[in-house]
């Protein structure tokens, strides 16, 4: 007999998929939408509390940047394994647990940084146990949004979805900033753990059709079929390789220095302290919010083929940063431009991000959408991962001229526009 939680969270059979599919904000969806809002709030402060935690006992940019760097090996190994876990379990009961493990895992942490003084270690490790449950979380969800919804509301439920994490994303960094400044960082952890548990909970109400996939064979022959079978639709699908090399490289350059350059540059060239770096970030991830309502009323009016151009503003973002503290002017007033120049690059990020997802899911299957996202997920995280480690030598080896990596990064995204008006020209 199934236990309570396995029958709150088994798909109700006979679901009427394509009258689901064309509701937008169906039960189903509201609650995935709703349960990403909780979830990501509780992940952002946490995120954003431990690293700026490292960074403010220790003081090294270029350990900031390898531990961010590191951190995310375990989202790129779990990534895959998400991917094929999405796509042949039920995604509801994939969320659950995983929500109810993180949980589990903030408390763990709690009491192993009240039993030792070894703390960078205990840092670590809790990073990169958030991650690798995060690289098996974010298939479920994004394999689940194509079955939610017709494809062609594809657009405006991403951007729905994008929308909800960066408010979320936006009021975790602030509050986090604020608690962490004042109150450390016990407070951080204990709202954190609440998030989650409120997640899970939600995930019990959630039903997400599926079709049962064969499971017979060892779990590496299913494996090695599922990433072979993955790998040969992406290899007869140009437009979805170049989507991805697109997505790496811009996250790769933009991204990385945003998560590297801003928080080192506020705390040790600027010396404010760590709350104006909450603030800052929050106020960055207004521009997501704006990116994800503009994405969304326009829908599939954003056409691929002008992608380029949100591109090219999102480097030249990057330009007045570099010439504040290339002219050294007063530190207040840096902190103000390179906040709102920030807030336009990630404006235009999201929208690219959006427009990119959605374009790859309109054209997978179904059977395939989760591993194929862990992919697509897998991909950007890999460049993060090496590009905060490059940043953040570059930030510790370059200290005294930090315009000179804003610069070189605004003509490295200038050339990933070039690369995408060629590449999606006839979109």
């Amino acid at each position: 007999m199934e236990s309570a939680v396995n029958k709150a969270i088994t798909l109700t059979h006979g679901v009427n998929v394509e009258a689901t599919a064309n509701k937008l904000w169906s039960k189903d969806f509201s609650l995935l939408v709703g349960g990403q809002f909780i979830s990501i709030f509780g992940n952002m402060i946490l995120s954003f509390a431990l690293p700026l935690y490292l960074l403010y006992i220790s003081g090294s940019a270029a350990l900031f940047g390898l531990v961010m760097g590191l951190t995310n090996i375990p989202l790129l190994l779990m990534s895959p394994i998400g991917g094929m876990i999405a796509d042949r379990f039920r995604k509801q009961r994939v969320m659950f647990w995983l929500d109810v493990s993180t949980t589990v895992l903030i408390i763990g942490y709690i009491v192993a940084s009240g039993l030792t003084a070894a703390i960078i270690p205990i840092i670590i490790v809790k990073l990169m146990a958030l991650n690798a449950i995060q690289g098996v979380y974010m298939p479920a969800v994004s394999s689940s949004v194509p079955v939610l919804v017709s494809e062609g509301k594809l657009v405006p439920a991403n951007s729905a979805v994008n929308l909800v994490n960066s408010l979320s994303g936006m009021g975790g960094m602030a509050i986090a900033g604020v608690l962490f400044a004042r109150f450390g960082l016990f407070p951080i952890l204990v709202v954190s753990a609440i998030c989650f548990s409120v997640t899970a909970v939600m995930d019990l109400f959630i039903r997400v059709p599926f079709k049962q996939q064969d499971n017979s064979g060892s779990i590496f022959k299913i494996a090695k079929a599922d990433l072979s079978l993955s790998a040969s639709f992406m290899k007869r699908q140009p437009i979805i390789l170049k989507c991805i090399v697109v997505l790496f490289t811009l996250t790769a350059t933009l991204g990385s220095i945003i998560m590297i350059g801003v928080p080192v540059l506020i705390t040790q060239y600027l010396e404010m302290g760590v709350e104006f770096v909450g603030i800052s970030q929050s106020i960055m991830l207004a521009g997501g919010v704006l990116g994800g309502i503009t994405t969304g009323l326009l829908g599939n009016k954003l056409k691929a083929s002008n992608i380029y151009m949100l591109i090219i503003i999102s480097g030249l973002a990057l330009l007045p940063i570099g010439l504040t503290f290339f002219i050294n002017i007063p530190y207040l007033a840096t902190y103000i431009i390179m906040t709102s120049a920030c807030l336009v690059a990630l404006a235009a990020v999201t929208a690219i991000q959006i427009r990119i997802i959605s374009l790859i899911q309109g054209e997978t299957p179904t059977e395939i959408t989760g591993k194929v996202m862990s992919l697509v997920v897998m991909l950007p995280f890999l460049a993060n991962a090496l590009g905060q480690l490059a940043y953040g030598v570059a930030f510790e080896q370059l200290a005294a001229l930090p315009y000179v990596i804003m610069f070189a990064t605004a003509g490295m995204v200038a050339m990933i526009a070039i690369f995408t008006r060629r590449s999606f020209n006839s979109l």
